[in-house]
This record gives structure tokens, sequence and C-alpha cells, in this order.
């Protein structure tokens, strides 16, 4: 029989201290919730009902097309959430009623748990944990024969903190997972009443008025970890990070320091590539085989070929070919393409820009709105003048053009295949192809001016030390150098 999901998510979140709902807040690159959801899919292909706060807005729209909203209107407990979710789960099929702030929740562990419910004909599941460190949690109270008896919340455990014998193994805890016999659930949510430190209704207190309950223990207690505040979030965000390194390792790909290493959900890599200390791969971002990522090096939306090598470099939404290299100090912005065998070197940037195969870009350059044919050489210091205060404006090089150090590129402009241009040429007008493009003022040299300039710097005259400059002498307007 198919099961139906239940995620409640109406709780107020008060110690996250933000203004942004708790469950989406980012973990590994994905809104905490949509861990809840992987969760949630693996036992049902049907959307879960997710019970929300009023004024929601932003989850709201988060969960849109994904799952079936319900509204809990007063923030009356656990319990009392569940309930809301009874006009969109009609019918008999096991309800597994999950929280959305716990992302660390396997979906082969709820599969577990719906598996054991089944067999067991039982009316209710629990999931339970040992914890060495049980505080937060409820306890499991189980009878002389260890049959489970309830669970009491924290606060409502006796004075001397102890509810009952410590089980070797560390103390037994609800890890809040539950599936339930909801044609038995409803009835008991109903008769609850808010007798316990909190003056909430508990769904914690059903299982024990539901009759035969069986349990399921985790045999990972980190699955049962949630988030509370913005000291679990990072703590669930290393475990999640931890399993999709693991599973990169685990898949062919060499990581050199996992601690110091990031990657988000989704990412793919591929095999025999290394990412070296300090790399961070984020968002869509598609690695190939053979490459070398790092150190330092950082990713976000980027599609990167095979045998690439990465240096300490950020690129963001851009695709690079195979054989592409990128070293250190360089920034390739969205909408960029290298083609395959393209090279960048140290401090340049890219924006909205496609170098063809085989071209150079070595250092000190600013290429934007740009299309760079094949096989091209960037000299240092290059800049593509591409925005007039209004517009951007493409540049196009052709094949084969070699352009000199210092070449300011006044968009729109084209330089022709094999096309060069002179070292600190300002090109405005295109340059055909073949030709070679200068664009500077002719030199002049001011003979013997050094001289002379020192010879009255040396000549004190008056109370400040200098006098009129000499008639006839060569002293360039504005202390220029000429």
């Amino acid at each position: 029989m198919a099961a139906r999901v239940v995620i409640l998510a109406a709780g107020r979140s008060t110690r996250m201290r933000s203004a942004v709902p708790k469950v989406l807040h980012p973990v590994a690159g994905r809104p905490l919730i949509d861990w809840v959801l992987d969760a949630a899919a693996g036992v049902t292909a049907e959307p879960p009902v997710v019970v929300v706060a009023p004024g929601s807005d932003a989850l709201q729209r988060h969960l849109a097309g994904r799952a079936a909203l319900t509204i809990q209107p007063h923030p009356r407990g656990t319990a009392d959430a569940a309930l809301c979710a009874r006009p969109l789960c009609p019918g008999s099929a096991p309800l597994v009623v999950l929280y959305a702030d716990a992302p660390l929740l396997r979906p082969g562990t709820v599969r577990q748990l719906v598996d054991r419910y089944t067999a067991a004909g039982a009316a209710a599941a629990v999931l339970t944990a040992r914890a060495a460190d049980p505080s937060g949690y409820g306890r499991v109270r189980r009878g002389p024969g260890g049959d489970f008896q309830s669970i009491v919340e924290e606060r409502d455990l006796p004075r001397d903190g102890v509810s009952h014998p410590a089980a070797p193994g560390g103390t037994e805890v609800n890890a809040g997972v539950y599936v339930f016999d909801p044609t038995v659930l409803w009835p008991v949510l109903v008769r609850l009443r808010p007798a316990n430190a909190q003056g909430e209704l508990y769904l914690s207190e059903a299982p024990a008025l539901m009759g035969a309950v069986t349990t399921w223990e985790l045999r990972d207690p980190e699955e049962m970890l949630g988030v509370n505040d913005r000291v679990q979030l990072a703590a669930a965000a290393t475990v999640i990070r931890r399993r999709l390194l693991e599973a990169l390792m685990r898949g062919g790909v060499t990581v050199e320091d996992p601690a110091t290493t990031w990657v988000d959900a989704g990412v793919e890599v591929g095999t025999d590539t290394v990412l070296r200390p300090g790399t961070v791969l984020g968002g869509r971002t598609r690695v190939g085989r053979d490459c070398v990522l790092g150190p330092f090096a950082q990713l976000e939306d980027t599609e990167v070929g095979d045998r690439c090598r990465i240096a300490a470099a950020h690129l963001s939404g851009c695709r690079l070919g195979d054989g592409v290299a990128v070293g250190p100090f360089n920034r390739v912005r969205p909408g960029s393409v290298l083609e395959g065998g393209s090279r960048l070197g140290t401090f340049t940037e890219l924006a909205r820009t496609t170098l063809g195969p085989d071209t150079a870009v070595p250092h000190l350059t600013y290429l934007g709105d740009a299309t760079i044919g094949g096989d091209v050489n960037v000299g240092a210091g290059t800049i593509t003048a591409n925005w007039d205060g209004l517009a951007k404006h493409p540049t196009v090089v052709g094949d084969g053009a070699r352009l000199g150090s210092d070449t300011i590129l006044v968009a729109p402009v084209t330089v022709g295949a094999g096309a060069y241009t002179g070292a600190g040429s300002v090109v405005t007008k295109d340059v055909p192809a073949g030709a070679l493009g200068l664009a500077r003022a002719r030199q002049r040299n001011l003979l013997g001016w050094v001289a002379r300039r020192r010879g009255r710097r040396r000549r004190p005259t008056g109370d400040n030390g200098e006098g009129p400059p000499r008639a006839g002498s060569e002293r360039p307007a504005g202390g220029e150098l000429g």
C-alpha cells in the first residue's frame, strides 16, 4: 500500500534570528526542506502534504507545485499541526510524519520504518536512536518486557531528570519520525489535551494511546539531528558535505583534504579528477574526467570539460572545453566560453566572452563582450573598452591575430584574422585581416632635459631655493615628461 507523507513546517524558528524561514536556509547548496522532500520521495511518488504557518509566503512559493499545502492557524503544537493535514490525507494508507528541520534523514531509513510498520501490523511505528547525550530529545519508555510504553518530552521528565535507568549504549530517544494508521491516529489526536510543561498538543503522546506500537532503531544517530539555530545548521551542513565527498571518492574522484573541500549537492565530478585543498564547487557545476582543481579553485554553475587544470581562480556561469588551463588569480564571469586548449595565465577577467581553441590570454587583461577566434595571442595589459556609459558593445578578433601589450580595443571594433596591433595602441577603427594596427602618439625625445632639470634643483635662489627658469630652457607645460 502506498504511503502518504506529512511534513511539519509550521514552527516559528525564533532561534535562527533571521528574516528567512528556517527551512529555506541553505544546506550544502539546497534549502533545508528540500532534503526532507528527498526523504519523503523515498516512500511515495505523491507530493507530500506540508503544514505551514500563516504568513509563510516565501516558503509557500518555494513549495508551489511540489507539495500540497495546509496552514496551521495557531501554534498549538505538533499534534495540532498533524491534524491540519487530515483533510488532505483521506483513506487508510500508512501516514508518514516528518519534521521539516531534519535534513540528515536518509530516504532508505524512512523506507525501513514503513517496512517495519507493515510487517508488524502495528497501529504506529516510531523511529528511535541511542544517544550518549540525550539533551533536547524525548525519552522512550519501555515496559519490563521491552515493549514500547510511551515517549516523555525532556521538559516533562521528573525533576531528577531521569525517566528510567539508562540503557547500555546510551539513552533511547525519539528520533521524531513516525508511521501511523490514520484511521487510529485521527481520533487519538482529537482527544489529546495540552497537559504538559509547554501547554501544547504533542504528537509524541499519540503512539502510547494507539495500541500496538513497533519501533526501529537508527543505525546512524546523526540522521535524527534537527536544526534549530545556525550552529546546528552548520553541523548539518558538515555531515551532508562529508557524505557528498565520500560518494565522490567512492566514484573515483581524489579529494586530497576533505576537511577543506566544499562540494554542494548536485555537483558532478568525473573519474580521476583531483580536488585539491580549498576547492569550492557549487550550484550546477559539472567537471569532467582527469582534471585538477585548486588549491583554492572556486566554481559556481560552471561546466568543465576533460583534462582541464584550474588553479586558484573564480569561475561562475561559464563553460570550459577539453584541455583548458586557468591559472591563479583569474575571474571568469557568466556567459563566457573557453574552447578546447585555450589558456588564461594570471590576473585576467572575462565577461560574456568566448575564447577560440588554443587562444592564450597570459596576464593582466580584461575582455568583455568579446568574441576571440582560435590561436590568438592577447598581449599583457590588453582591455576591451566595451561600455560607453549607456550600453555594452562587442569586440571581435579573428583567428590567428596577435594583440600587442597594452592594446585598448574601443568597442564596437573588429580585428581581422591574422592581424596585429602595436603595443600601446588605442584601437578605435577596424583592423583588416593581415594588417598591423598602430594607434599611438609619435614619440618626442627632449635631449638633455634630465640634466637641465637636475641643475635647476641644485641652484638655490631666494628663500624657497628655486629661481625662475632660464630663458630658452626646455620645461614642458604641466610638468609632463614629453
